[in-house]
C-alpha cells in the first residue's frame, strides 16, 4: 500500500480524536505500508502550511459569518427605512438575527478551542510528526539517483505538454510541478522490485489520476493501470482515505467512529477545493482586473451604440435583425465580464498570500483558464529572456 501526501497532510486538519483513530488505522496495516520518497519530501515541505490552513479556516469561517450578518442587517435596515418602521420595531426585527449569528460564531470559536495544534507546536513539538515517525520507520522509499531524477523531470514535462497522466493538472504550479510524476515513477520502481499489486491511498482525485463521471470516482485512469501492468506486471487500485477508513472499521479491530469518517470526507472535499486554488502574482491579478474593466466599458459603449442604432432603423426589418444580434452579443459579453469581475474580486478578498503571489480559489473555469494562460505567458517570457 502506497500512501500520498494528501492523506498525511489531512492529519493536521482534523480533531485530535479523529487523528488518533486515523493513525491507529494506518498502524494496523504498517507491515504493508510504503511511502514514496517524494511523498515524504512533500509532507515535510507542506506540514506547517497544512496546520495553518486549518487555523485559518476557523478564522475565515467567523469572518464569513460576520460579513453575512452585516449584509443581512443592512438589508433589514433598508426594509425598515422603506417601511417607515419605528426604532422599537427595528430592534425587534434585528434582535433574533443578531442573536442567531452571535451563537453561531461563539460555537465556531468553541470548536476552534478543541483543535490542539498551533504553528508554534507544529514547529517545536509536532504530535503528528512524532506519530508518523513511528508509523513510517523504515517504510520510506529511496530518492531517485541524480541521473534518473533528471530523466524523470524531462518525462514529467513531456507528460504535462501532452496531457498524459499523472501530473498534467499541476502544470500551472509555480513550485513542484513535477511532484506527482516523481512519486508515481518511484512507486512503479518499487512495485517492480516487490512484484506485488499496488493499492494507493490518496485524496488527490484530479482527472489526471482518477476517472470520474458526474463527480463519482470510477477508479484510476486506464493509462495508469496499463503503465503499472507494463512496468511492474501487477494491478493497480486507488482509493481515498475515507474509503480506507470505512474498510478498516468493518474489517479490523480498529475503532473508527462515524465522526472520524465524516471528518475524513470533509478533509477530502476541502482538498478538492484546495486543488482548484491557483497562485498568481499580484501584478497579473491587477492587470487582468484592469483588462476586465476596460472590456466592460468597451462593450457597454458598443451596446449603447447598437441600441441607439436600433431606434434609428426601426422601420428596416433586416437591419433590425442584425442589430438585435449585436445587442444580444454585447449584453452577453457585459454580463460575462461582470460575473468574472465579481468572481475575481471575491477570490482576491479571500486569497491567502505567499510573498508576491495570491493563492486564490476560483470556481469559474473561464476565469481560471484566463489567469493560468497569463501565468504561462509570464513564465515563458521570463524563461525566454536573454
Amino acid at each position: 500500500m502506497a500512501i500520498d501526501s494528501s492523506v498525511l497532510l489531512d492529519l493536521y486538519r482534523v480533531t485530535p480524536t479523529a487523528r488518533k483513530e486515523m493513525i491507529d488505522s494506518l498502524l494496523a496495516i504498517k507491515e504493508n505500508l510504503w511511502v514514496p520518497h517524494q511523498v515524504a519530501l512533500e509532507f515535510h515541505r507542506n506540514r506547517v502550511e497544512a496546520a495553518r490552513d486549518q487555523l485559518s479556516f476557523y478564522d475565515e469561517t467567523c469572518k464569513s459569518l460576520e460579513t453575512a450578518q452585516n449584509q443581512a442587517l443592512q438589508r433589514l435596515n433598508e426594509f425598515a427605512n422603506r417601511s417607515a418602521l419605528d426604532d422599537n420595531e427595528k430592534r425587534r426585527l434585528k434582535e433574533p438575527l443578531e442573536s442567531a449569528f452571535r451563537v453561531a460564531i461563539e460555537r465556531v470559536k468553541s470548536h476552534q478551542g478543541v483543535f490542539d495544534l498551533t504553528i508554534s507546536r507544529v514547529l517545536n513539538d509536532d504530535p503528528v510528526l512524532k506519530a508518523l515517525a513511528e508509523l513510517l520507520d523504515g517504510k520510506v522509499g529511496q530518492p531517485l539517483s541524480e541521473e534518473d531524477y533528471v530523466k524523470a523531470q524531462a518525462e514529467a514535462a513531456r507528460r504535462r505538454d501532452g496531457r498524459i497522466p499523472p501530473g498534467y493538472k499541476d502544470r500551472a504550479k509555480r513550485t513542484n510541478p513535477d511532484g506527482d510524476y516523481l512519486w508515481w515513477e518511484q512507486t512503479l520502481i518499487k512495485a517492480a522490485e516487490v512484484s506485488k499489486s499496488v493499492l494507493i491511498i490518496s485524496n488527490d482525485e484530479k482527472e489526471d489520476w482518477i476517472n470520474k463521471r458526474l463527480d463519482f470516482s470510477l477508479g484510476p485512469r486506464e493509462e495508469l493501470v496499463e503503465e503499472m501492468r507494463q512496468r511492474a506486471g501487477v494491478s493497480l487500485r486507488i482509493i481515498n482515505f475515507a474509503t480506507f477508513l470505512e474498510a478498516a472499521r468493518v474489517g479490523s479491530a480498529v475503532s473508527v467512529s462515524r465522526e472520524t469518517l465524516s471528518q475524513a470526507n470533509i478533509a477530502r472535499r476541502q482538498g478538492e477545493k484546495r486543488a482548484k486554488r491557483i497562485f498568481v502574482s499580484t501584478t497579473i491579478v491587477e492587470s487582468y482586473e484592469a483588462f476586465i474593466l476596460r472590456a466592460i466599458e468597451r462593450r457597454e459603449k458598443e451596446l449603447k451604440a447598437s441600441i441607439a442604432e436600433q431606434v434609428r432603423v426601426a422601420g428596416d426589418p433586416e437591419m433590425k435583425e442584425v442589430l438585435d444580434a449585436q445587442v444580444a452579443r454585447n449584453q452577453y459579453a457585459v454580463e460575462m465580464y461582470r460575473a468574472q469581475l465579481h468572481e475575481l474580486r471575491k477570490a482576491i478578498a479571500s486569497a491567502s498570500r505567499l510573498k508576491d503571489d495570491l493563492g486564490m480559489h476560483i470556481e469559474d473555469d473561464s476565469l481560471r483558464r484566463a489567469l493560468l494562460e497569463r501565468v504561462h505567458e509570464e513564465r515563458k517570457r521570463v524563461t525566454d529572456a536573454p
